[in-house]
């Protein structure tokens, strides 16, 4: 954690200092080009650097390898419904409870984890925009998502 830490501060160091000078620069006057050029130098470095992170997100062939657990934080979801719309075999909002306004969570429920491909089921998971379905891989307790 706090190797990732120092990394995100120096690739902001490095960003933060480019547009310093990019802007120190902008006036193009007795030899200020240069700070242009340094500034483009110190903020390709950490784009260069971001080439190499590892993504968190499994290509299609590794998530339908696996056995998916689903698990849904109601404290987060607020009703948007994107997952019902990408996996209505998966995912129901229970309108009959919507009895109230001051209701705290919306009733998203599952109605059955093994209804569409793994795939589908990551895909509708990824468009929440609350990140209000957890994913887990059911053999190792792994998270999946988010």
């Amino acid at each position: 954690m706090k190797r990732g830490l120092r990394s995100f501060g120096i690739d902001a160091s490095l960003l933060g200092g480019g547009v310093a000078l990019a802007i120190l620069g902008m006036p193009l006057v007795s030899g200020r080009w240069i700070l242009i050029v340094l500034a483009v130098g110190l903020i390709s470095i950490p784009v260069v650097r971001s080439k190499n992170l590892q993504t968190t997100f499994w290509t299609p062939r590794e998530v339908n390898r696996r056995t998916l657990k689903l698990e849904l934080d109601k404290e987060a979801c607020m009703g948007v419904a994107s997952c019902v719309k990408l996996a209505p075999q998966v995912f129901k909002l229970d309108e009959a409870s919507l009895k109230s306004a001051f209701i705290s969570y919306a009733p998203l429920v599952i109605l059955d984890e093994k209804g569409a491909s793994n795939q589908t089921i990551l895909d509708a998971a990824m468009s929440c925009p609350y990140r209000a379905i957890i994913l887990a891989d059911a053999n190792s307790g792994e998270r999946v998502y988010p």
